[in-house]
């Protein structure tokens, strides 16, 4: 009996020695991780202050400067320093709501500055309004600089506890709580909602964000006139029944839903978006399974073509084709005078097993589309080549459209050819003869891809 309550004995004393040392061993791991964690968010505030303080200052320096060479160094700090922040700022346990206009003001002034780089490289000046935004913006950026600060501030001093708002972040959300750094932010976003809008050739430019669909000017629709529309486009015939499967409006161009069962098939369903103004097709997709190919992608890119000039969409041709699955992927873009216009352009799935059209995406076309002035080049195609490597074998030369990062549009020549074995596509601008863009088009399986 002596032995076994000896034995019961020592068993507990190992119980209990090992839960406390486990117990302690948890605390020290989350105690370090709190530490770690801390540490790294507080590393990412004191580089987020330290690169807008040296925004803030390259800023300043614009104004002052007369030379070209200084302008480029300024212009690609500025453009480092709004990205490397702006890369920061994201990592920091911040709601998105909280951090967009900060993250906005960031992501602007990096793409302003960099199109203003580009400029000064092939020796532009800046102008009047150019040198008051870069003003404001400065402006700005000091404001942003304050608050930085004081919050850093109250970090060190222990008012703010990263680890606490990263660890109890699900707990003050579900109480529909902000933490104090949200809060923070939010302040400093009312007051940059006031800075200039920018318009120039950059992703983030508000003449992109802001566009507005060229579709948008036609006679707006009814359903029932929308529904008839999708029965013409997959046939009368075959239609079983069109029920809105959301309701959703679209984003910028707003459309009728609707899921559509075909006759013979219970499984698949076909989702159709009507655009409500026009009555044209934005989105299709077919759920069918595709088990085979017995058309080639010739076949496919005519069937494409028949397709989309049966639904209102006339003068296209294909730029690139991808097969996967059974399946075509077929780029489609206008042409307009001889011109090919690759802002307007629409991509479709064809089903490789009986040339079924079973995708589409129209939204790129119906945001641009518009029947354009489109201008005589200044320059001659010869006169373009000049302006093109030597290096490239050319093999073909047509008049283009472009789109560049706002959407603006220039007149082109693009010249395809070969270096090395390998394609490219180098666009000059038909008006001065300046290297617009160049693409790598790289072979796969599957297809062409531009890069």
């Amino acid at each position: 009996m002596f032995n076994k309550r000896s034995f019961l004995a020592i068993v507990v004393s190992i119980i209990i020695v090992f839960t406390t040392t486990f117990g302690m061993l948890m605390y020290l791991d989350r105690r370090d991780y709190r530490i770690f964690l801390g540490n790294q968010y507080q590393k990412d505030l004191y580089e987020i202050v330290s690169n807008v303080e040296a925004l803030q200052a390259s800023l300043s320096k614009v104004p002052v400067t007369m030379s070209e060479k200084q302008g480029i160094i300024l212009f690609s700090e500025i453009w480092r320093q709004a990205g490397a922040a702006q890369d920061k700022l994201n990592s920091l346990p911040i709601s998105h709501e909280a951090l967009s206009q900060t993250s906005k003001f960031l992501s602007q002034v990096g793409d302003f500055s960099y199109t203003l780089l580009k400029r000064s490289s092939s020796g532009q000046s800046l102008n009047e309004v150019e040198l008051k935004t870069l003003e404001k913006l400065n402006d700005y950026a000091g404001f942003l600089n304050v608050k930085l600060h004081e919050l850093q501030q109250e970090v060190s001093q222990g008012k703010i506890d990263w680890t606490e708002i990263k660890l109890k972040g699900k707990v003050l959300f579900s109480q529909q709580l902000q933490n104090p750094v949200d809060v923070k932010f939010e302040q400093i976003s009312k007051e940059l909602q006031q800075y200039p809008t920018l318009i120039y050739d950059g992703p983030f430019s508000e003449n992109v964000l802001n566009i507005k669909p060229k579709v948008l000017s036609e006679p707006k629709i009814s359903i029932d006139e929308a529904k008839r529309i999708v029965k013409d486009i997959l046939g009368n015939d075959k239609v079983q029944s069109i029920d809105t499967y959301s309701n959703k409006q679209g984003g910028k161009i707003p459309v009728y839903p609707f899921k559509v069962k075909m006759k013979g098939n219970n499984e698949a369903t076909v989702d159709v978006d009507i655009s409500q103004n026009g009555g044209k097709v934005v989105y299709l997709l077919d759920t069918r399974e595709v088990k085979g190919s017995k058309i080639s992608m010739k076949q496919a890119v005519e069937k494409g073509m028949k397709f989309l000039e049966s639904i209102g969409y006339r003068d296209m041709i294909p730029s690139y084709t991808l097969k996967y699955d059974n399946i075509a992927l077929i780029n489609y873009v206008y042409v307009q005078d001889k011109v090919v216009v690759y802002p307007d352009q629409i991509k479709l799935k064809i089903a490789l097993d009986n040339g079924d059209i079973i995708g589409v995406e129209a939204q790129h076309y119906l945001v641009a589309h518009t029947e354009r002035k489109i201008p005589k080049p200044r320059i001659t195609p010869q006169e373009a080549r000049n302006n093109v490597s030597r290096n490239l074998n050319i093999k073909n030369v047509r008049l283009t459209l472009i789109p560049m990062e706002s959407l603006r549009e220039v007149l082109c020549y693009e010249f395809y050819g070969e270096y090395k074995g390998e394609k490219f596509i180098v666009y000059i601008n038909a008006m001065d003869g300046v290297e617009e863009r160049i693409l790598k088009i790289m072979d796969t399986p599957n297809g062409e891809l531009t890069m």
